[in-house]
C-alpha cells in the first residue's frame, strides 16, 4: 500500500484533473528514473475508481520532448487516459500528438518526485482557476503583437497573428483529446516570429540547471535564437543545442503565463513554469501549441515579474495579472 500523504495528489489526480470513469483504460507511462511510487499511487487511484491500470516502463528519452519508444507510443494509442511519470519531457512529442487526436486525455507529470504528491502545485482548485486561463487565452486569440520587458532587461515584440491560445490552455483540467502539464497552469501561444532579448533569470528547469544563480540573455532575430549568454548554464544550454543538429531547437516557439497560485519555484518544469508572477519563452517545438515546427527538444525559460501588453493593453504588469 502506498502512504496515505502521497495518496492526496494521485487521487487528484485522478478524479479533479481527469476525472477518470469506470471502465476506462489508464496507462503510467514510468521511466527509469522516476521513483516507481509515483506509478504505484496513480495505479492505487485509478482502480479506486473503477478504471483498469496498466503501467509500463521505458528508459529516459535523450532530450526534453525527444520521442518515446514505439512501445510506448502504441501503448498511449490504446489508452483513455494517460499519465507521464518521466524525468525528460515526453510532452512535445508525435506520441503524445497521436494519443490526443484519438481521444486520449494526457496528464504530463514531467520531473515529478513523490513529495508532488503530498502538497505544493497540486493543491491549487484546478477547475476554479480555468475560467480565468481561458480569459488570458482569448487576449492571445484577439491580439496580432505581444510586448514582453522586464526590470531584469527583457525586451520582446511577438507577432502572434493566427496563432490561437484558447485550444492550447494548460488548466490542469485534461479534457478528451488533450495534454495538460500538471502542476503547471498556464496560459500560452505560440508566436509567428519575434525578435529582441530575453533575460531568463528565474529558471530554466532542463538540462540540470534549475533555479538560476545568475541570468541568462538570449538574442532573438526574426523568430530565431542567434546568441545565449551567462556563464556555465548558457554553455549547458548551447552545448545542448549544438549536438542536436537540428536547426529548429533554435525556434522561438511558445510565451506562457504561469498562473499556478500554490505552485514555487523547485527547479523542476512543472513546478518552475506554473508558478503566478513569471512567464516563459519556450524554445523549440512549436507543432503541439498551434505552430508548425518540430523540433528534437523544447526548453523553456522562465522570468521573473514580466511585463505583458496584448496590442497595448497591459495584461500583466510586474508580474501581477491584471486579467481577474
Amino acid at each position: 500500500m502506498v502512504e496515505e500523504k502521497l495518496m492526496y495528489g494521485a487521487r487528484r489526480l485522478v478524479t479533479q484533473c481527469t476525472a477518470v470513469q469506470p471502465n476506462e483504460n489508464g496507462l503510467v507511462v514510468l521511466d527509469t528514473r522516476t521513483d516507481p511510487v509515483i506509478a504505484d499511487a496513480l495505479a492505487q487511484a485509478l482502480r479506486e475508481v473503477g478504471a483498469t491500470a496498466t503501467v509500463i516502463r521505458t528508459d529516459s528519452a535523450k532530450t526534453d520532448s525527444g520521442e518515446a519508444a514505439p512501445t510506448v507510443a502504441a501503448a498511449m494509442l490504446a489508452s483513455d487516459v494517460i499519465f507521464t511519470a518521466v524525468q525528460v519531457s515526453l510532452t512535445h512529442t508525435e506520441a503524445t500528438k497521436a494519443a490526443c487526436a484519438a481521444g486520449a486525455r494526457v496528464a504530463a507529470l514531467t520531473q515529478w518526485v513523490p513529495e508532488m504528491l503530498a502538497g505544493g502545485g497540486i493543491e491549487a482548485d484546478f477547475r476554479a482557476i480555468e475560467p480565468r486561463v481561458l480569459r488570458v487565452a482569448a487576449a492571445w486569440d484577439a491580439g496580432s503583437t505581444v510586448t514582453v520587458t522586464s526590470a531584469a532587461g527583457t525586451d520582446m515584440t511577438l507577432d502572434i497573428r493566427g496563432r490561437l491560445g484558447t485550444p492550447h490552455a494548460k488548466t490542469g483540467v485534461v479534457r478528451r483529446g488533450t495534454f495538460h502539464p500538471i502542476p503547471d497552469i498556464e496560459s500560452p501561444v505560440s508566436p509567428v516570429t519575434g525578435s529582441g532579448v530575453i533575460v531568463c533569470d528565474a529558471s530554466v528547469p532542463y538540462l540540470g540547471i534549475g533555479v538560476l544563480s545568475e541570468p541568462l540573455t538570449l538574442t532573438v532575430e526574426d523568430g530565431r535564437v542567434v546568441a545565449i549568454e551567462g556563464g556555465p548554464a548558457a554553455d549547458v544550454v548551447r552545448n545542448s543545442w549544438e549536438a542536436l543538429r537540428d536547426p529548429n531547437v533554435y525556434h522561438l516557439a511558445e510565451l506562457g503565463i504561469g498562473m499556478n497560485p500554490s505552485c514555487r519555484l523547485t527547479g523542476r518544469m512543472l513546478d518552475d513554469e506554473g508558478v503566478a508572477s513569471t512567464c516563459h519563452f519556450g524554445i523549440g517545438s512549436s507543432y503541439t501549441l498551434g505552430g508548425d515546427v518540430k523540433a528534437k527538444c523544447h526548453y523553456d525559460f522562465v522570468l521573473h515579474d514580466p511585463t505583458i501588453a496584448v496590442d497595448g493593453t497591459t495584461i500583466m504588469r510586474a508580474g501581477e495579472l491584471l486579467i481577474q
